[in-house]
């Protein structure tokens, strides 16, 4: 992807004509603009008519997560709190908080909004803004390469409007935030090519990579791999241009240190601090060979659109779609004896494939077959790699390939396809994962949490993940927690067996049934976590007070919960 040179993309018939700086300038502010009204047709009247109370995701459980994340950051800055390590969750142990999704650097950049209206406009902002970055980014280096606006336009469309990037808004804002990938990818083009010095490329991939540490390590190490990966086929392909890619190469180890050394404080915790998350919590996920044609329920070509159902291996994620496949297919034959596009295809190629895991799984069945990410599986890093995840390169990839089809005197028939892909990817427009409504109980949206609980206080929540994170957070983390969430559970509370069972509270029936080992069990884990006051949500307090009586504390009704302040508790 990064090492197509601009001599073999923009052939001479469509060069553009030289511009000046106001025509340039046109040239990148329109597209955001347009990606932008996109994006608020697709999902602004189902989450804008109610913006503070309502997210653009698919429920307001691992949003949660990130709204307490958003808050978090702020507040620990400002109370001269450690960021990386809190003892706010999790508690008496604690929790790195580098060895989760905790986004830093949006939740630092974006903090003016969250002290100011609150991290669910902050939540509605990374979201409506990530496809709009992300398109915005992979049309500058669309149009870089194929010369031409429109052709790009729809290139950065192809990326930033993704089946992958929509199955992020879902829940993970970390990993819809890929605008910073097409970036890096056009600054090592333009090393490449000569036309940008060393100087400028090693500082612009400082900031770059040190950015995308603050947002998702997952994301800058499958782009660093994927990105040798481009390298060593480019200079494989093109000995022409070995000695600057090797100098490209180089140029970017440098960059990469120096954005190490940027965020040292982050990567000391990270490498060297204690992982709070299971093994078990970093499995891979593969995409299923057949979800590479078949949508899921996210694009309005979903099978449920036309009255049918989506199979339950359909993952929007790794959705490319058969038109896309097509185009593909098209320009592989008509550059085929293009080597700078034969190492666009490998690229593209190495993502899908890559994506499928380590063996073949076809229509939910596991084939046994073993697939070519195996060797890579267990690196460094890449071992806590989703191969789902890798469809974002192969996205890149196509929507440099479109751009470079449609720029080179296409056919109606070419643009007639690329409309087809356009629509294949279109999202499900009013779907319900697309918008969800927040409420929390009156005792953490008012100030009776902050005088009823304090900073003594060890408090066990029902239900005890999700939520309670926001819960937490909207109280302006007046008390610590006796649970937690960040996407997984640490060994030292999956371990108790009653904890697992309030886990399962309002999933899993009879949970809460009392039983001389539940009681036992209970009063170990409260012990353990020295749990001072348990708060438990009115929708579980039918299910849960016979367990929690059985502990002789006086429930108290509050508004929206019920509180079981414990003996010995310290004074709040």
């Amino acid at each position: 992807m990064a090492t197509v040179p601009q001599r073999h993309a923009v052939p001479v018939e469509i060069a553009p004509p030289a511009e000046g700086p106001a025509r340039r300038a046109l040239a990148f502010a329109w597209p955001p603009l347009a990606y932008a009204a996109l994006a608020l047709a697709f999902w602004g009247p189902w989450v804008l008519d109610h913006p503070r109370a309502t997210i653009l995701g698919a429920n307001d459980v691992d949003p949660s997560v990130y709204l307490w994340f958003f808050a978090w950051w702020p507040h620990a800055l400002t109370h001269g709190l450690n960021p990386f390590l809190t003892h706010l969750i999790f508690v008496p142990e604690g929790f790195n908080l580098t060895w989760t999704v905790s986004m830093p650097g949006p939740s630092l950049l974006l903090a003016p909004i969250t002290l100011t209206l609150g991290d669910v406009a902050t939540w509605n902002a990374i979201m409506f803004g990530a496809p709009v970055l992300a398109a915005w980014t992979a049309y500058a280096l669309c149009r870089h390469l194929c010369g031409a606006a429109l052709p790009a336009f729809v290139g950065g469309y192809l990326f930033g409007f993704s089946p992958y990037v929509l199955s992020q808004m879902q829940g993970a804002p970390q990993l819809a935030l890929v605008g910073l990938v097409p970036l890096l990818v056009l600054l090592a083009v333009r090393h490449v090519e000569g036309s940008l010095s060393d100087r400028r490329f090693v500082l612009g991939v400082t900031v770059i990579v040190a950015a995308q540490l603050l947002v998702s390590t997952e994301v800058l190490a499958t782009t660093a791999f994927f990105g040798a990966f481009t390298l060593a086929v480019a200079w494989l392909r093109l000995p022409e241009r070995r000695a600057a890619l090797q100098r490209t190469a180089g140029r970017l180890a440098l960059g990469g240190a120096a954005a190490a050394v940027v965020v040292s404080p982050m990567l000391y915790y990270l490498l060297f601090g204690h992982r709070t998350l299971p093994e078990h919590a970093l499995e891979a996920f593969p995409a299923d060979l057949l979800s590479l044609a078949v949508p899921g329920a996210l694009v309005a070509a979903s099978p449920e659109r036309v009255g049918g159902s989506v199979p339950s291996w359909a993952t929007d994620g790794a959705y490319l779609g058969v038109p896309l496949l097509v185009l593909v297919g098209l320009f592989a034959w008509r550059r085929r004896h293009s080597r700078p596009a034969q190492v666009l295809l490998a690229a593209f190629v190495a993502a899908a494939v890559f994506g499928l895991g380590r063996t073949l799984i076809v229509g939910g069945h596991d084939t046994n077959v073993p697939m070519p990410w195996t060797p890579f599986a267990e690196l460094p890093f890449l071992r806590y790699a989703i191969p789902l995840r890798f469809t974002v390169y192969a996205f890149l990839a196509a929507a440099v390939i479109v751009a470079l089809l449609l720029a080179r005197r296409p056919g109606a028939g070419t643009w007639a396809l690329a409309a087809v892909v356009v629509l294949s990817i279109v999202p499900a427009i009013g779907s319900n994962a697309w918008h969800t409504p927040l409420s929390d109980p009156p005792f953490f949206a008012a100030d009776r949490a902050q005088q009823v609980l304090g900073d003594r206080d060890h408090v066990l929540t029902i239900p005890a993940w999700g939520r309670n994170m926001r819960w937490q957070s909207r109280a302006d983390f007046a008390y610590a927690m006796a649970t937690g969430y960040t996407g997984a559970f640490p060994a030292s509370y999956s371990r108790f067996e009653i904890y697992n069972r309030i886990l399962g509270a309002g999933l899993i029936p009879g949970v809460a049934r009392v039983t001389p080992q539940s009681r036992a069990q209970l009063r170990r884990f409260v012990a353990a976590k020295d749990v001072t006051a348990i708060v438990v949500q009115d929708a579980f307090v039918r299910e849960w007070a016979p367990l929690l009586g059985t502990l002789g504390a006086r429930p108290v009704r509050e508004d929206g919960v019920v509180v079981y302040r414990l003996k010995g508790a310290p004074p709040s």
